[in-house]
């Protein structure tokens, strides 16, 4: 099979999906597994940093510079000779797998982030599976040529190729009409998935048994890029990180809030499970618990990454950022904010961390007022219900990056 090839012109979505990764050096290709593969860039068996990271900025020239395999290969023979590297297996076949996986998955993750654009979905709602039509072809991929299934179906969480190692399998989007009138069957929803259990990692030091998806390579069964918004999002905390430290711009605002408008939020109900006031927030944005992590553009175009993840507690158990029955409330501060701010936070021994705040006043019912304010950054998120307006005007300070005009209404 011939290796990845792409266009010419740069594809900014692919660009962005590299850079993100952190070097990571290992023993194995099992020691970086799976999603995990989307936050990190690993060579297999690079076990020293500066071997990773060189491998790292080579492959990032060649997709940002439209470079060739032969290209690729000339850096290769330069980093191993630097390093002495002695690596596994024949130079055609490694530089082959390391080129070809890491273009062909950086680019499927950069269509992933195409698609998640809510006006596209809208017009084109579906997704068709087709074979790359390789000579060889896996049964199980070819089995799947012209499948059409809804985007938000869990199948394509597992089934969005590439689904192994030189698959060139492509996921196009669709509407209900395209596909028909193409000849494809539109599925409402997708197959039943049945799994094997495989051993990985048996040249290792660390051999596993993992359950896989039959017809698919281990580590291959996941959206590209999935885990790459997962990685990003951030962690439930019990606190404001203002709670502590310092910000800094420390200017406070010299005006007032926007005019009061009727806008309503819902207050959830007290006493209900957790996952109730889970699933609550996360409908607001249009996803649930175990869906695909949905990315919200607020209103100065910075995307959030929204799933269940913003409430796990890395223990496999819920934390919730504030009482369960603000979590509404908090979701609509996001979406319609009357103003938000962002500041460094500086702890004291802690490097600054860039921190924003969405400040937000609705009607409750009954007509009392609710202020409301989510805190938001890399290393956590927490959101509350403010007491007061001081309270309130004490958030606001840093650079204000949005403020509702007052003449907006709800």
């Amino acid at each position: 099979m011939p290796a990845a090839e792409f266009g010419s012109l740069p594809f900014a979505e692919q660009i962005e999906a590299m850079r993100e990764k952190v070097a990571i050096p290992t023993n194995t290709w099992s020691d970086v597994y799976g999603a995990e593969n989307d936050q990190a860039f690993m060579v297999a068996g690079a076990s020293r940093q500066a071997i990773v990271e060189d491998f790292q900025r080579s492959i990032q020239t060649m997709i940002e510079e439209g470079k060739t395999l032969a290209d690729f290969r000339k850096d290769f023979d330069q980093i191993v000779e630097r390093h002495g590297w002695a690596y596994k297996g024949s130079r055609s076949w490694r530089t082959r797998v390391i080129y070809d996986t890491n273009l062909r998955q950086s680019y499927a993750a950069g269509r992933e982030r195409q698609m998640e654009d809510p006006a596209l979905r809208r017009l084109r709602p579906f997704g068709l599976y087709r074979h790359g039509g390789s000579e060889n072809p896996r049964s199980a991929h070819l089995a799947n040529d012209g499948r059409v299934v809804p985007l938000d179906d869990p199948w394509w969480d597992v089934w969005t190729p590439q689904n192994g190692y030189g698959c060139s399998c492509k996921k196009y989007m669709v509407s209900r009409r395209q596909a028909e009138r193409e000849g494809y069957t539109v599925s409402e929803r997708g197959p039943e998935i049945e799994y094997v259990e495989r051993t990985i990692g048996e040249n290792g030091p660390n051999p596993r048994t993992v359950r896989v998806p039959k017809g698919i390579d281990p580590g291959f069964d996941h959206r590209p890029g999935s885990g790459r918004a997962r990685g990003i999002t951030p962690r439930p905390t019990s606190q404001p990180a203002a709670s502590s430290g310092t910000v800094t711009p420390a200017r406070r605002a010299q005006d007032t809030m926007p005019d009061y408008r009727e806008a309503t939020a819902e207050l959830l109900e007290a006493g209900q499970p957790t996952e109730r006031y889970v699933d609550a927030f996360l409908q607001t944005f249009g996803t649930r618990r175990g869906g695909e992590t949905r990315r919200f553009t607020d209103a100065v175009g910075e995307s959030l990454p929204i799933s269940e993840d913003l409430f796990r507690d890395g223990r496999g158990g819920w934390s919730l950022p504030s009482d369960g029955q603000n979590l509404n409330a908090l979701a609509r501060t996001l979406r319609e904010p009357d103003e938000i701010w962002t500041a460094l936070e500086i702890s004291e021994g802690e490097r600054p961390r860039l921190r924003r705040r969405y400040l937000a006043r609705f009607a409750l019912e009954g007509g009392e007022e609710g202020l409301f304010m989510v805190d938001w950054g890399r290393n956590g998120w927490t959101g509350q219900r403010l007491d007061n307006a001081a309270a309130m005007e004490a958030w606001r300070q840093g650079v204000r990056l949005y403020r509702r005009r007052d003449e907006e209404t709800d």
